[in-house]
């Protein structure tokens, strides 16, 4: 390759600072030299500020009752309303990927050790075991929380992709709730990817009932209530999808003709089922989708963004496998077998254009 390409180690940067935000939310505040080194974290690189200030925003927002105030650089809130504190945070390692978990507690439900919160930065996955032996496939930069009380089994998709291994319980229902969309199963497998105000489900195993959720100020008894008092939850059946099958739940914002149902309803077969799952086993797998689609699948996994130098050049066939997040093996192999040429252009960006080979 012309230039070899290190991307930022993004675990690193996440573990730093989720470890910055649990000290600003301790009882004691940050010495005179724990602000200036804070500052100075701050200013070593953009990337720094913005993931803590993503981590601090996911923080406050997760649930009406966990209020965490952050103070930067000095900006102290005038009060400080009762919050609950972390208790830990984890960091894992499974084959080259490491992911970064944030686990907050949530008020009143000590049901199970499992609730809170998790993430995963840009290039990584995470297998999540939750207590009733069920398990969560968090894929690259995606974020979850968990919320399992005494009648129910909840999960929240706040970012990114999941897929869903669940356990069978027919007396505490599996919730998946992510945008618009709620989707409840209570024995299958299933994966739920958010997506530019969609979501897509696709099933592998057994069947889910998918549902729109439409948030209302409450006025009286309704279908149901969200932790957030005064919310009230109205939940319409869109219909449910089998082992095989797949569909898209639509954002609140559309047509109100399209959102009252499923969109892309389709039967999956075997082997594309097995591409579109390739990720859960660690690889990426093409067959034939155009350049420009396989830069954006492989762009989840890294932080740099690709571009082509000429719409020919997005539109050449791919096929192949390649280990997730492995992207500078697919700049490689686009140079030695494609005959193209890879530029690393700036600090994050990447050109892709027609090679000697290709022009002759």
């Amino acid at each position: 390759m012309k230039k070899v390409i290190d991307f930022p180690d993004g675990s690193t940067i996440e573990q730093q600072a989720a470890e910055w935000l649990i000290r600003l939310d301790g009882d004691e505040a940050l010495s005179t030299d724990e602000r200036q080194n804070l500052s100075e974290w701050l200013a070593r690189s953009p990337a720094h500020r913005e993931h803590l200030d993503r981590l601090a925003e996911l923080w406050i927002d997760m649930d009406v009752l966990t209020d965490l105030a952050i103070p930067l650089e000095g900006r102290v809130p005038e009060s400080r309303p009762a919050r609950f504190r972390p208790s830990w945070l984890v960091a894992a390692a499974a084959s080259v990927f490491v992911a970064i978990g944030l686990a907050v507690f949530l008020a009143g439900d000590t049901s199970s050790d499992a609730n809170g919160l998790y993430a995963t930065a840009v290039g990584q996955q995470r297998l999540i075991e939750l207590p009733d032996r069920s398990s969560v496939n968090l894929n690259t930069d995606s974020q979850i929380r968990v919320n399992y009380g005494p009648a129910y089994r909840d999960v929240y998709l706040l970012l990114g992709e999941a897929h869903f291994f669940v356990a069978e319980n027919a007396e505490k229902p599996f919730r998946v709730f992510a945008g618009d969309g709620r989707i409840r199963a209570l024995g299958t497998a299933f994966s739920v990817y958010m997506r530019d105000g969609a979501v897509d489900v696709t099933v592998t195993e057994g069947i889910v009932a998918l549902e729109r959720v439409d948030r209302t100020q409450a006025t009286g008894e309704g279908s149901g209530m969200s932790a957030a008092a005064g919310i009230e939850l109205q939940i319409r059946e869109l219909g449910s999808l089998r082992a095989g099958q797949g569909a898209t739940i639509l954002t609140s914002a559309g047509d109100p003709d399209q959102i009252a149902r499923l969109s892309n309803l389709e039967s999956i077969e075997p082997r594309e089922m097995q591409r579109r799952m390739a990720w859960t086993e660690g690889v990426l797998i093409f067959s034939g989708e155009p350049l420009e689609e396989v830069a954006r699948q492989i762009g989840r996994y890294t932080t740099a963004e690709i571009e082509f130098a000429d719409p020919e050049v997005g539109a050449i066939r791919i096929g192949g496998r390649f280990p997730v997040g492995a992207t500078e093996t697919m700049f490689e192999t686009l140079e030695d077998s494609f005959g193209l040429n890879v530029t690393y252009t700036a600090d994050d960006r990447v050109l892709i254009s027609a090679g000697d080979r290709r022009r002759q």
